[in-house]
């Protein structure tokens, strides 16, 4: 059966709430990303796959701050943003859920999610929104006062997502939430994906596992050797010979 389609995206016409030009960072003298262009519009879901150490998660950490982009430039909402700190980011409303999950083992679940809203002072507001995040994950709330280093992998992915949410972004950037999940719980993640996007979320998904990324997203990136090779709407990629070939059980033909 194919992945269930999302309904069409936002207009290309609308001011895209992230814009990266010819993108290039890596570390040390290896290149990671070589002049990457992406753009991802207001409530948009839009995937960025590739095979391992395709330049994906380079890719995420170079726009979040997390790593000094060589060259380019990124736009966020029209602001150029490119080289600022992660913690002006996270102001910003750009959260960033880093691959592994990297949760606080010895820390609660509660205080876990608490971290997520650091920039924000008005604890009324945090107290509501942890409310909201624990009712959403409820495997969470049945563990608040748990140690996170004590959940299962499934969980602590929550976990990372729900601490991300606790900043209240206008976009979220996903690395590779599927990585060391079983298949039901890749699932789950993923379903809790869709619903975020069909709330209005825009999100910049990375991910190993291309049929499950076109499967919730409104158009794809296909990256290789750190560039892009191929853009298009998820149907579109879904359809493609070569997508099908290389990642989807064909006969494995270079894109």
């Amino acid at each position: 059966m194919a992945p269930e389609q999302r309904p069409a995206g936002p207009q290309a016409t609308a001011e895209p709430a992230l814009e990266v030009r010819e993108l290039r960072a890596g570390y040390g003298r290896i290149t990671g990303i070589d002049g990457i262009s992406l753009t991802v519009a207001p409530g948009e879901l839009v995937a960025l796959l590739g095979a391992n150490g395709a330049g994906k998660s380079t890719f995420l950490r170079a726009i979040s701050g997390m790593i000094r982009a060589w060259s380019g430039s990124v736009l966020f909402h029209g602001k150029e943003v490119t080289g600022q700190r992660s913690d002006r980011l996270v102001r910003s409303g750009m959260a960033h859920v880093p691959e592994g999950r990297r949760v606080l083992p010895t820390l609660t679940v509660e205080e876990n999610l608490r971290l997520g809203a650091f920039t924000r002072r008005r604890s009324g507001d945090v107290d509501a929104d942890l409310a909201s995040v624990l009712t959403r994950f409820g495997p969470l709330r049945e563990r608040r006062n748990q140690k996170a280093g004590t959940l299962s992998g499934g969980e602590q992915q929550m976990l990372s997502i729900g601490r991300a949410l606790m900043a209240r972004p206008t976009i979220l950037l996903l690395d590779e939430p599927s990585l060391g999940l079983s298949p039901r719980l890749v699932g789950e993640v993923f379903a809790l994906i869709r619903d975020l996007a069909s709330e209005g979320l825009t999100i910049l998904l990375v991910e190993q596992n291309v049929k499950q990324g076109l499967g919730c997203a409104d158009r794809g990136y296909l990256l290789s050797t750190g560039s892009v090779v191929m853009t298009g709407s998820a149907q579109e990629l879904l359809a493609n010979p070569k997508v099908i070939d290389s990642y989807l059980g064909g006969r494995g033909q270079e894109v």
